[in-house]
């Protein structure tokens, strides 16, 4: 018993050593980052920025891999199941990691036990859009009108189960009012729609729904966020008319379980310095992004917390499905 009990003090400690002379060297070669959204997207996009600015401050190449399909639960799926090593991380979304484990009946991943926490990159807030044709100017008057007629009114989103489904069941739930839903395959499609007087309203990400706004395709009535955004100081939030709703999308970087704190701490020094930089938080405020960095143990908080308020608004709704 006493050699056996040596044998595995002896392995642990090589173990270990192991672990902190990959640490002491890292990294030392390209880092791959999955993205589990197609290429040329928003969330796409902003990985991409990401990505490069990291790379100066690790002084190593952070390849952008995209594995999309499945609202994002193929390419979270791959990157819970890569090596712990520091070399595949991941982005995660209020889709990977607070939507799907509350709408989908089975799901490849334990959000909370298969990654570990790394970095927090920003929020993606959704303005609140309506077509052309419709006789409001804010969210008053929205309201209103679906108060008039009740079921009468639609949303458009880009799926079921999709964040801008549940964004849109989070307003109708705090607005208490009633309007049925017109899922279509992508965001395109939709705005298409809404731009046609088909559909009524929808929620999108504001980097998509200022140009649309200008070229006369839409109206914002409000921002879905805590405050104004730089990128559209003139756009009133939801919550200054009257209307306590916060919905959007996120990006959080996170690695599969058991990544060695070294490297985590380094990726997560490399992330926070990258958002200081001119360069990168011009770039995201561009884009709609508001850059929010925070520690390993704050993104996980984060992730938990946003998991709790979209599960429940999603189990109100009683949205479900199959996989």
């Amino acid at each position: 018993m006493k050699l056996i009990a040596m044998a595995v003090v002896t392995a642990l400690t090589g173990l270990c050593g192991i672990a902190h002379a990959q640490a002491d060297t890292y990294p030392d070669r390209p880092l791959k980052l999955i993205v589990p959204w197609p290429a040329g997207g928003g969330t796409d996009a902003v990985s991409r920025h990401v990505a490069s600015a990291v790379s100066l401050q690790l002084k190593q190449q952070v390849l952008v891999d995209n594995r999309p399909g499945a609202n994002g639960m193929i390419g979270t799926e791959a990157v819970a199941r890569s090596q712990a090593n520091g070399y595949t991380l991941g982005v995660a979304t209020v889709e990977t990691h607070a939507i799907n484990p509350a709408v989908y009946k089975k799901i490849a991943y334990n959000a909370q036990k298969d990654f570990t926490p790394v970095a927090w990159v920003g929020q993606f807030p959704y303005a609140l859009t309506v077509r052309p044709g419709l006789e409001v100017t804010d969210v008053a008057g929205l309201v209103a009108l679906a108060r008039k007629n009740p079921g009468k009114l639609s949303y458009a989103s880009w799926g079921v189960g999709s964040s801008s489904q549940i964004a849109f069941e989070m307003l109708k739930q705090t607005a208490k009012v009633d309007l049925f839903h017109v899922p279509f395959q992508g965001a395109a499609p939709a705005l298409t729609a809404l731009a046609a007087n088909q559909v009524d309203v929808l929620m999108v990400p504001l980097s998509v729904a200022l140009p649309q706004r200008q070229g006369g395709r839409l109206k914002i009535l409000g921002l879905a966020a805590p405050k104004r955004l730089p990128a559209a100081p003139d756009l009133p939030t939801l919550a200054e008319q009257g209307l306590a709703v916060e919905g959007g999308t996120w990006l959080a970087l996170l690695g599969p379980a058991g990544l060695p704190a070294p490297v985590v701490s380094q990726v997560n020094r490399a992330v926070g310095a990258a958002l200081e930089t001119p360069e990168l938080r011009e770039t995201l405020i561009k884009l709609g992004v508001e850059p929010l960095g925070a520690e390993p143990a704050e993104v996980q908080r984060r992730i938990q917390s946003e998991s709790v308020r979209w599960g429940a608004v999603i189990n109100t709704a009683g949205v479900q499905l199959d996989q």
